[in-house]
């Protein structure tokens, strides 16, 4: 596992925020990590704090969070610790155009590729409120050793309803990512594909979904920019389930389930990572 879990986290918050000039809404996060089958990673834990900012009755959204993610391994090799510090801003005053751009730094004392990693986000897209929405998410990630990768993915989702409360939300995601100097990450692979899609059903005091992708990816940038599975391991598919469950208008609480799959470079084995992760949404 290359960095923490934030699954399913807000990335467009104006959407969810109330209509008020000013409204702030934080999330603490706190994610438990464990390996299958590797004979490098044992477990590990991530804690994260994100919050956004939306102006003008949603105009202007500014995200960020701070996470912090220790990895126990195994054979008395140096555990793995990093921090990692994300911002973005998006604007919806041309709505229903928007354009989001942002900023995700890697710092760590472990000597990885991705140590000190710089990675530049931006998506751009449409939306109709309650109906549908489409755009293009794109990131430049610089890392050590003369690593860079591009990433680009289009993305669409849209809504049935059921009736004025109740429904379901359908998203559908193509990934293509690209390495540059791929030998320095022990391949010869420059690109990768994968595709993603995902349903939530909701209602005003509950949802519940889950998402599956297949393909290959490697060094990806997720959730909007504020996840970065910065590790050279090449992985092969996930699935994630999660529920929030909204106590009033204000506190939510959430709970994530995630399994993936990738090959460990230094012993060739395929390894699992399952993941369960508890947050709790506040918004004043």
């Amino acid at each position: 596992m290359g960095k923490k879990l934030l699954l399913g986290m807000l990335t467009a918050g104006a959407l969810t925020a109330y209509s008020q000039p000013i409204s702030v809404y934080i999330e603490p996060f706190f994610t438990y990590i464990n390996y299958s089958n590797s004979k490098i990673k044992k477990d590990g834990y991530s804690t994260t704090l994100y919050g956004f900012l939306s102006l003008q009755n949603g105009l202007h959204v500014f995200e960020g969070a701070y996470a912090y993610t220790h990895l126990n391994y195994k054979n008395n090799l140096s555990n793995w610790n990093e921090n990692d510090y994300t911002i973005s801003y998006t604007n919806y005053q041309l709505f229903p155009l928007y354009f989001k751009v942002g900023y995700h730094y890697i710092a760590s004392p472990n000597t990885d590729v991705s140590k000190d990693g710089n990675i530049y986000f931006a998506d751009i897209g449409n939306i109709k409120r309650y109906a549908y929405n489409y755009g293009l998410f794109a990131s430049y990630s610089s890392y050590r050793y003369k690593v860079s990768v591009k990433e680009f993915r289009p993305h669409v989702g849209f809504y049935r309803w059921l009736d004025y409360y109740r429904g379901f939300y359908y998203s559908l995601d193509a990934t293509w990512i690209n390495i540059s100097n791929p030998q320095n990450i022990g391949t010869t692979k420059k690109n990768y594909l994968s595709i993603q899609g995902g349903i939530t059903y909701f209602t005003p005091k509950y949802s519940i979904g889950g998402s599956l992708w297949l393909g290959q990816r490697v060094l990806m940038v997720d959730n909007g920019g504020f996840v970065v599975y910065n590790l050279k391991e090449r992985y092969k598919y996930g699935i994630n389930l999660k529920g929030r469950y909204y106590l009033n208008r204000k506190i939510s609480v959430q709970l994530q389930l995630g399994l993936s799959q990738y090959k460990e470079l230094e012993t060739g084995k395929d390894v699992g990572v399952f993941t369960s992760t508890l947050s709790v949404g506040y918004s004043f």
